[in-house]
């Protein structure tokens, strides 16, 4: 990282915590300019780890005023965030152009990010195929419409008047590898499901209680309603709620299944045991021992990718490709078994390419890529190995 860089970063921290100039000044859109700013707060908020930064981002913000800050900004974008911790990675922007390495990736093969895309499997038989491009407004007898919005990749399922839905009835949203989407259940809650991923509901929720069942990951917002708590059912644990915001994690075949609390509260239920959650707790549950932990964590850490991007901290290699392989949809070979053990850390934009990240991977260890169709090849660097 040179030298400008560095200043540049320590001028922003200097403005955003408070002890810099107070005459700084931007030009333009201010929107933009506070977006952009955002943005390179949290990338250098994942170099330097996420619970040692705090900033205060509005307070920050007032103390920008238009004038020519901004054009700084265009010209600091272009320059990639990085910092290596046990092959630790930050990605969020690359300065067109700049190859500090050749990479050995074969560049025929590009392998694209994921894309709003689902199915909607009704109780009666009928498959609803949701995307961006297919437009869907669609009238039941019973009452029941269905809305897709195609500028957002979001599903309304809603009861119109007196609908006559039969709660015994089920109907899934599913989401394949490379894909995501949001619906919006009868009751207003909303639900974000990940790559591969599937959420099962009733025509009409019960008199008594809401219930869905997940397999996969999904990020909910319950609609709050005292006298219909909701329950999400998983293979390895139920969650409670009445109103909240809360990130499960139930793929199966994965070592650890996980609920985090972003606000509210929930309660988790195995058998006989009940766990009550409060903001920023996770629950995990090691698949393979059978046990269970409450502890606290940064929920962003979690949540990121609804947001459009992928948090990662300490996390090893095959961690990292095991999320990467749902969301591009392509399967990892490994030359070298210790490749898996290495860990990284950063924010990574999960609206690139692929070989994108890769690129970046490559620059800050001694693993190496190869491209062939939707396989990509890791080996280790025998000119770095100790």
């Amino acid at each position: 990282m040179n030298d400008f860089f560095i200043h540049k970063w320590e001028q922003l921290i200097s403005l955003w915590r408070g002890d810099g100039e107070d005459n700084i000044e931007v030009s333009g859109d201010n929107g933009e300019t506070e977006r952009m700013l955002r943005e390179q707060f949290e990338v250098r908020q994942a170099i330097r780890g996420l619970e040692h930064w705090s900033f205060d981002v509005e307070q920050g913000w007032r103390k920008v005023r238009p004038r020519s800050l901004r054009l700084r900004l265009v010209r600091l974008s272009k320059y990639a965030a990085m910092l290596v911790v046990i092959f630790s990675l930050t990605y969020y922007f690359v300065r067109p152009g700049d190859e500090k390495k050749k990479s050995e990736m074969a560049q025929s093969d590009r392998i694209e990010p994921g894309k709003l895309q689902a199915e909607l499997q009704l109780a009666t038989g009928e498959r609803l195929v949701l995307d961006v491009h297919q437009v869907l407004h669609k009238q039941e007898n019973n009452g029941i419409e269905i809305v897709n919005d195609t500028a957002n990749g979001k599903v309304y399922y809603r009861t119109v008047g007196a609908a006559v839905g039969d709660s015994m009835k089920f109907n899934t949203l599913v989401v394949p590898k490379g894909g995501e989407y949001s619906m919006e259940l009868p009751d207003g809650t909303v639900v974000w499901i990940n790559s591969e991923s599937s959420l099962r509901f009733p025509e009409t929720f019960a008199r008594e209680c809401r219930e869905v069942y997940l397999k996969g990951e999904a990020y909910f917002e319950v609609k709050k309603d005292k006298d219909k708590p909701f329950h999400v059912y998983t293979e390895s644990g139920d969650v409670r709620v009445l109103g909240t915001s809360f990130n499960v994690s139930a793929y199966p075949g994965n070592k650890s299944w996980q609920t985090t609390l972003v606000e509210g509260a929930v309660m988790i239920v195995r058998g006989q045991e009940k766990v009550l959650m409060k903001p920023n707790e996770q629950y995990e549950i090691d698949e393979r021992t059978g046990v269970g932990v409450l502890k606290r964590v940064s929920p962003e850490l979690y949540t990121s990718w609804r947001d459009g991007k992928f948090y990662f901290k300490a996390y090893t290699f095959e961690e990292l490709v095991e999320r990467l392989e749902r969301w591009y949809d392509f399967k990892m070979f490994y030359m070298n078994e210790n490749i898996k053990s290495r860990r990284f850390s950063g924010v990574v934009n999960k609206h690139q390419p692929l070989q994108e990240m890769l690129k970046f991977l490559e620059m800050t260890s001694d693993v190496r890529f190869s491209v062939k169709g939707n396989v990509v090849t890791a080996s280790l660097d025998i000119n770095k190995e100790n």
